[in-house]
């Protein structure tokens, strides 16, 4: 039979001898004390898992954030690399619109000066009753480049025509490329609503975790603090990689 004194669970104090072996306390303000330490145990641990609760809703959805970041980031880069490309047709094809303009505006030009040129020579054999082939072949001339100014005129308006709709198309990639820059500003704004829990639970599990040994924590402690270690290290792996 043993002789160890019976002590008191919470301040360690004898017992009288003819206590009860299913006596634990010396008195009611022991079992107090122990009550309330382990209604505070209780509400921590609650406190924990309410945390853990918003730290998987947080993560799941900072990965979901993360992974339409990623996409949203290479659908802009894909855009503006189509747009950079796109943007280089556009003036190629607006300079040689410019250019083909000009050209036919002088050619333009040129045909009239020398439709005048022609009808002021027509009119000057006509008021010398010159010889009536020269007449002719003057009005043929005349003819001729009428039918020359026309196609010019019809060439000109179809290039006028082209570079409007030019830059029609110029004017819907760039409010494409606004747009898709909007939805990323979206995305980031999420991503920084959900990081005030997040940064709540990391400092709670750290203390956790530095507050004692593994050995001496509760299992469901562990897993928090496992969890909390494994959260770190895939935080530093993005930061790494400049998420």
């Amino acid at each position: 039979m043993s002789n160890q004194p019976h002590t008191c669970i919470e301040c360690k104090a004898s017992l009288p001898a003819e206590a009860p072996k299913s006596r634990r306390y010396c008195g009611m303000t022991c079992r107090r004390r122990a009550s309330r330490r382990r209604e505070r145990r209780a509400v921590h641990e609650t406190e924990l898992v309410r945390l853990k609760r918003l730290l998987d809703e947080a993560t799941a959805r900072e990965d979901r954030l993360e992974s339409r970041l990623a996409a949203a980031r290479e659908r802009i880069e894909a855009t503006r690399t189509k747009m950079r490309r796109q943007a280089v047709k556009h003036r190629k094809r607006e300079r040689h619109a410019q250019r083909a303009i000009i050209d036919r505006v002088h050619t333009l030009v040129a045909t009239r000066d020398r439709l005048a040129s022609v009808t002021a020579d027509l009119e000057a054999a006509a008021s010398k009753q010159s010889d009536r082939t020269d007449l002719e072949v003057a009005a043929q001339q005349i003819v001729d480049l009428q039918k020359r100014l026309a196609t010019v005129t019809d060439r000109h308006q179809v290039l006028t025509g082209q570079y409007a709709e030019l830059r029609d198309r110029y004017a819907v990639l760039v409010s494409d490329y606004n747009k898709a820059a909007d939805r990323l500003k979206d995305f980031a704004r999420d991503r920084h609503r959900f990081r005030p829990v997040i940064e709540a639970w990391d400092t709670l599990a750290g203390r956790l975790a530095k507050s004692a040994k593994t050995t001496t924590l509760s299992a469901g402690d562990r897993e928090i603090v496992r969890m909390w270690a494994t959260w770190q290290t895939g935080r530093d792996r993005r930061r790494r990689a400049g998420q």
